[in-house]
């Protein structure tokens, strides 16, 4: 436990770029292939570009919640922030398979849903924490359960471009404002 926690938010903010980028591009692949029809089966080169991207993006984004955490309270938040990270990581590493054998396998039926509520139920509570401590703007605040609508329900018409974004956000806060310092609110006119 005491290594995950100690990830620097640089490490933590780089790797959320690297996610948002893959997801904006697994958006854009989606918007010009779509895979709505393809079910549970991997079709054609963009079907494993999504996936492919899919998978550097779950793996990038999990210490991103564990740096969001030491902004928040202590506690529910850590453990939330455990617990989507998990998600992101298992749900990521479980892409592989499906990548593998070109479709999905029947474990991820059983795994899919258990790392989408650990990741979104996590980032709920997470984000509830933040909000309450405002160490970090709200954008980032209410964007977190959004970037799972984005990422999941959203994926198959490119749900990826907003979910990128986010995290590139994510990215440039924990990389230029690291240990929690105050982010200073911006003038009106800027």
């Amino acid at each position: 436990m005491q290594k995950l926690t100690s990830i620097t938010d640089k490490l933590a903010g780089r790797a959320a770029i690297l996610a948002g980028a893959a997801l904006a591009a697994a958006g854009v692949t989606q918007i010009v292939h779509s895979q709505r029809h393809a079910g549970n089966r991997v079709v054609g080169v963009a079907g494993y570009l999504v996936l492919s991207f899919c998978v550097v993006a779950m793996l990038s984004v999990a210490p991103s919640f564990l740096a969001l955490a030491r902004r928040a309270q202590r506690g529910a938040a850590t453990k939330a922030a455990l617990a989507a990270a998990a998600g992101t990581a298992v749900l990521g590493l479980t892409c592989i398979t499906s990548i593998v054998n070109g479709r999905d396998l029947s474990m991820f039926n059983v795994l899919a849903p258990l790392t989408n509520g650990a990741w979104l139920f996590g980032s709920i509570i997470l984000a509830v924490s933040l909000k309450r401590v405002g160490k970090v703007p709200p954008a980032i605040t209410v964007g977190l359960p959004i970037a799972w609508v984005a990422t999941i329900p959203l994926a198959t018409v490119g749900g990826g471009l907003i979910a990128g974004a986010y995290y590139l956000g994510v990215g440039h806060l924990l990389v230029n404002h690291p240990h929690g310092a105050p982010v200073a609110a911006q003038p009106a006119g800027a």
